[in-house]
This record gives C-alpha cells, structure tokens and sequence, in this order.
C-alpha cells in the first residue's frame, strides 16, 4: 500500500517520513496529462477517461466504450475488488453513505470519502489494483454530524474536494501532498448573518458541503447543501490555483435584490430559508453558465411560517461563471411543503421536440414530474409524471410549467388540500414519498437512443406536521438546534397508505414520456450509468449490481456484492479493455428482508 500523508497546517509526515520522501518513492508512477478546459469540454471524445463527476459537463454520465453491450454483458466478472481501509471510521453503523463518484485518468483512479480521506489507486494492470497514495485531510469524526460526500473535482495536475466540515482543498495528483486548503462554509452557524449582523446562534450542525464540485475555466464551483438547518444556499467559485474566493451568489434573495419580494412573512424567514445546493451542478460552455438546481424552502413542512413564493427555492438557477450573476430561473413548485427539493441533476441535450430543434435541460423532478426547460432562458417545455404515485396535484399547466392549483394571488399555496401539508394539520398522506421520485441519485442520457434514465424512491409518506411555528427570537433566528427547522413534521412510514420502493424510468426526450420502467422492492440510492453497448448500469440497497437493457430495462446481469450501494457505477477503459466501476458500503441496512448485508467500503471493478 502507498504511505498514508496526515495533513494539517504545519506538519505533514507519515509515520516519521517525510513528503519529500515519499515524492521519490512515487517519482516511477505514471503522470497523467494535466486537466484542462479543453479536454473538460470534449470528455466525450475521451472515453477511456472519467475525469468529471457527471462523465461530462452536461451531466450525461454516458460512456462511449460499447465493448460490453447486450450480447455478451452475461460473462461479466470481477476484475478485482479492493478494500478502501479506513473509510467508514467513525461514522455510526446505522448510517453514513458512500456515495462518491471515483474519477479516472490514465490508468489511476480517484476517490475521497466522507472524513477527508483521499485517495489514488493504481488501475492500470487491470486485473488488480495498488493504493499509490492515501492522504488524510482529517475531518473531526467526533463533531462532524454528516457522514457523505459524493466526489471529487479535476484541474491541471490537482484533485479538488469540498469536505463536510466546509473546507475546499487542493491535493496534487502526483504526491497527494495538500496544495492548499479554505475554509468557505461556516459549519456552526444556524443562519447565515447579513453583512454585519449582530447574531451568530451556533448550532450542531450549520453550512456544508456534500455535492462534488466541478472545474470550470480554474474556477472551482462548491454550492453550500446546509439549507434544512436553517442556513441559507449559495453558489461560490473559487479559485483553483489557491482557493481564493471569487464570488459567492445565494439563492435566498437579501432585502432589495431581485426575488426578496417572494418572502411576505414578517419573521424574517429569508434568513433561514434553505435553498440549498446538495447535488453537482452541469455546465453550458456556450453560454458560460452553471445551471443547479435548488432545494426546498425552510421550514419545509410550514408554508405558513413564510407566505409567498419563497423564491429561489425548488428551482433550476443559471449562473454566468464570470461573475456569479443569475442568467435566468425557472421555479417547479412556489411555496412548496413536502419536502421536494429539486436539487437533483440537470441534463443538459439538444432535443428535436414538436419539430424544432431545442438546447434542453431535462430534470426528473423529486415532486414525481420529469420537466424540460429551454437552457438557453428556462422557459418552459413539458412535463409529465414519472412516479407511479402522485396526489399532490391534479397536474402541470402545459403553458407555464406550474402546478394546475398555482395561485400567484394566494400568499399560501394550497394545491391539493386534502393532500397539502401544514402546521397543525394533523397526519397527511401523500405522494410521491417526501424522499421522491428522484433525489441527488445521479441520472443519465443517452444520445445514442434520445432517453434520459432516473432511479430513486417510489411511494407516499404520511406526516404529522407541529401545531406551534418553529418561533425564535427577533429576527428570524430559529430557537435550539437547527434540526428544529428541519424537523416541524413526524414521518409515519407504517401509516395507511405509506410504503417505500424503487425504480428506474427511462424516457423518450423527444416527447418528454416513458418509454419503460422497472419496479424495484427498494429505493434506487446509487442512481446509473449509460454505456454505448447498449446497458443500464446501477448498484442496489440490496447488495446487486445490474445491467439493464437501455431499450427495455429487462434485466440482462446481476451480481451480488454482498454490500449495500449508495454510490453510481463508472465506466473506464485500460489497455483497450473496457471496466464498469462502483463504490460499495455503508448506509442503513437494518430492513429484514434485505438480509445481513457487509457494511465495509469496498471498490468494485468489472470486465468481461
């Protein structure tokens, strides 16, 4: 195994040998090319290569490798599997999920893991595998209460990673030393204060980081995923070169900016309002803007406690890269109180729809709708439901994207009543599951069939919302912990009516419409990968790994692991050899029918 490099601000040594020692011994590994806009923007043309968290900037998650396809995917084996030591310490054992997505580039693998563990491994024997550095950025375990990240960045010859503690660092590919490391997120603060505020209220658990960042023209893009303990979500860039920040736009408008009008309560909720950013964004090079989209508003089960449309949650933002401006936004539901964060991927595809050639964003929407916006301004296209349970609306307006129920007189929304949460109203059933649909499960699109394929959650929740607002002092600083904006509703998941399941969906994007789907008897938490062969590939909670047919999604291989999957497959390529990649472990486990299943992190890596 390759030396392990504990970092902290002045020392930096393993076991009494120092950096500069272990450069030597790591002098013979290979040195991939560095990354650079140019082969950012043409991943495509790079299959052999995974060097972005969504495949490519568009979020496609789309290999072009096709030497395993339907005909011969039956006589896919374990190429190897490796243990990634250390990775789940500290986290408890009913939770914390891995859920990153490794990189590949030239034949070395890169992964990190949720307490700033950080990795290279070497892939290129292809049959097995060697760590070449493991670097420690040591994450506190004892008062970091989240246990996830989803992934790491690429830039020049440096890894680039957002930790849960709201620290940005810099690690060189070729050392693993810690080029540098900033703190950007204030982890503690229950709010975020205005300029000058006379309040900071600390909190367990404040601003974070779970999304992967992405590099952009030497900027690094964080968005802040802190939004349900009462903080408000932000998009910043920094600078690849030493972390400096460059600009930071929120997504809770302050009094006299654009969206503030939105906020018509008199507590002040825009404060805490959330918003959050906890999935990776994608990237349109032509028009130089990042487009994210947003979670749900705060408190999420109290639309009373701030009337409006509580812009710009629940919404997809585009932001010019240059300076953090907001290009244009389309928001899916104002007001929202079920917990639908439509924070999830953003696919980016030109679309031939209703004869005319459209720049789409496609998004499969966690309130149980898959939409399709013009990327070019967020106009609306189509929506249609995608989740076998939906009662929270009568449907979408097929001319502006809102829900048919939409007011834009009412101060609070009431949609569906029988179906509407909000405080007091004792236990309400509804659908999709507040858990979706869809969540930050990765998504893909294949352009080699024009359909886009989500996985996540199937099912209804039943929720007892509290009969008090979450008051606090003046101010809109919420009273205790956090948690208490999180938290103002009671799931009852054994309630008439409640279930959990999950399942895969694809869809035609030329008509926005399901062209197959497949039940699962868990929710989908890994999320998939479309290769050029003609598969669907995806891990389970219950221990598989499947390979699906991108036409019908029957199922054409399986394997079992033995450990749940929370994390997306990979496809890559060595020595002209084609393997399929998944991070496995971690996560709760504890349903009966899924039966004993290892919780150890473990790399798993396929070939024909």
């Amino acid at each position: 195994m390759g030396g392990i490099l504990m970092h902290r601000d002045i020392a930096r040594l393993v076991q009494g040998v120092s950096v500069f020692a272990i450069t030597a011994l790591l002098s013979s590994a290979a040195i991939a090319a560095d990354v650079t806009k140019q082969r950012l923007e043409n991943a495509d043309g790079d299959p052999d290569n995974w060097i972005t968290w969504g495949q490519n900037y568009s979020s496609h998650r789309f290999s072009r490798l096709a030497q395993i396809n339907r005909n011969n995917v039956g006589n896919l084996k374990v190429a190897f599997s490796m243990p990634l030591t250390n990775s789940l310490d500290g986290i408890p054992t009913n939770t914390g999920n891995l859920e990153m997505t490794p990189l590949v580039d030239d034949g070395a693998l890169y992964l990190n893991s949720a307490f700033g563990l950080h990795y290279k491994i070497d892939v290129s024997r292809g049959n097995s595998a060697k760590v070449v550095w493991r670097t420690d950025l040591q994450v506190n375990k004892e008062t970091e209460k989240r246990h996830y990240v989803r992934g790491m960045a690429m830039w020049g010859d440096n890894v680039y990673s957002n930790m849960v503690d709201g620290r940005v660092a810099s690690v060189l590919r070729s050392t693993g030393e810690v080029a540098w490391e900033k703190q950007i997120a204030r982890t503690k603060l229950g709010y975020t204060n205005l300029p000058g505020g006379p309040n900071e209220q600390h909190f367990i658990i404040g601003e974070f980081f779970s999304a992967a960042p992405i590099a952009v023209e030497g900027k690094i893009l964080v968005g802040q995923s802190g939004g349900d303990w009462g903080t408000r979500g932000w998009l910043a860039a920094v600078d690849a070169t030493n972390g400096n920040e460059l600009w930071r736009s929120y997504t809770i408008p302050a009094p006299g900016e654009p969206g503030h009008e939105t906020w018509k309560d008199t507590n002040n909720a825009w404060r805490t309002g959330g918003g959050s950013l906890w999935t990776t964004g994608s990237y349109d090079a032509q028009q130089r803007v990042t487009i994210w989209g947003t979670a749900n508003p705060v408190p999420m089960f109290d639309p009373s406690f701030r009337p409006g449309d509580n812009l710009y949650t629940n919404s997809v933002m585009a932001w010019d890269i240059d300076t953090g401006k907001v290009k244009w936004f389309f928001q899916y539901t104002p007001n929202e109180s079920w917990d639908f964060d439509e924070q999830g991927v953003h696919l980016l595809y030109d679309a031939e729809i209703g004869g005319k050639s459209q720049k789409v964003v496609g998004h499969f929407g966690r309130n149980g709708f898959f939409y399709q916006l013009d990327r070019t301004n967020g106009q609306f296209i189509n929506a249609n439901q995608y989740t076998y349970d939906l009662n929270w609306t009568a449907g979408i307006d097929p001319k502006t994207g809102k829900p048919l129920e939409y007011d834009p007189g009412k101060l609070v929304q009431t949609y569906l009543p029988t179906t509407r949460v909000d405080r007091g109203r004792g236990q309400v059933l509804f659908c999709p599951h507040f858990l979706g649909g869809v969540r930050w499960q990765p998504t893909a699109y294949s352009p080699s069939t024009k359909t886009v394929y989500g996985a996540g959650h199937e099912g209804c929740s039943s929720i007892s919302t509290a009969p008090e607002a979450p008051v606090g002092p003046a101010g809109g600083n919420p009273k205790g912990p956090g948690a208490v904006f999180q938290a103002q509703g009671t799931n009852s998941p054994t309630a008439p009516g409640a279930y959990t399941a999950g399942s895969i969906t694809a869809i035609d994007v030329t008509t926005g419409k399901q062209v197959a789907k497949v039940r699962l008897a868990y929710p989908n938490l890994s999320g998939v990968t479309v290769t050029a062969g003609g598969l669907v590939f995806t891990g389970n909670a219950d221990g598989w790994v499947v390979a699906y047919d991108d036409r019908t999604l029957a199922p054409l291989w399986s394997f079992f692991a033995g450990n749940a999957f929370k994390a997306p497959p990979i496809s890559y390529a060595v020595g002209g050899k084609q393997y399929i990649a998944i991070v496995a472990g971690g996560g709760a486990v504890s349903d009966k029918d899924r039966g004993t299943l290892e919780r150890d992190a473990q790399l798993w890596v396929f070939s024909l």
